[in-house]
């Protein structure tokens, strides 16, 4: 019986190719996953600014009658205080901070008519959103 001179396995070219489509994949699950997480980042920095925002209004000002200049952590109430840092761990306010907070048309007293927030996105434009006069 004649045996073949080959033997059985895969060929340089096999394994080459093998590595190349599994890299390629590897590099795409890894860009996907990247995009996916900021993605879900800028979604939670709309999230806390949605909720910043809700509280000032529908909370802060309805109580006061005003807006403050500046925010801290022990005026807000009816939020996680989590949401007032920004994913760093800055506090809102801070000039590093990636969430900015501005109080606007503001008399001697401190008190504002109006205000600003904004949060800075990776994936799109900044986030904005202000206070209607009352």
């Amino acid at each position: 019986m004649k045996q073949s001179s080959r033997e059985a396995g895969f060929t340089v070219i096999e394994l080459i190719i093998f590595f190349v489509v599994m890299t390629t994949l590897a590099v795409f699950f890894v860009l996907q996953r990247m995009d996916l997480e900021t993605s879900f980042d800028d979604q939670y920095r709309k999230t806390a600014i949605n909720s910043i925002f809700y509280s000032l209004t529908e909370v802060y000002h309805k109580e006061k009658g005003f807006y403050p200049t500046k925010i801290t952590e022990d005026m807000i109430n009816g939020i996680d205080p989590d949401m007032l840092y920004d994913m760093n761990g800055i506090v809102i306010g801070d000039s590093d901070s990636e969430y900015r907070y501005e109080g606007l048309n503001c008399d001697k007293d401190n008190h504002c008519k109006e205000f600003r927030l904004t949060a800075k996105l990776e994936k799109e434009d900044d986030y904005v959103l202000e206070s209607s006069d009352d």
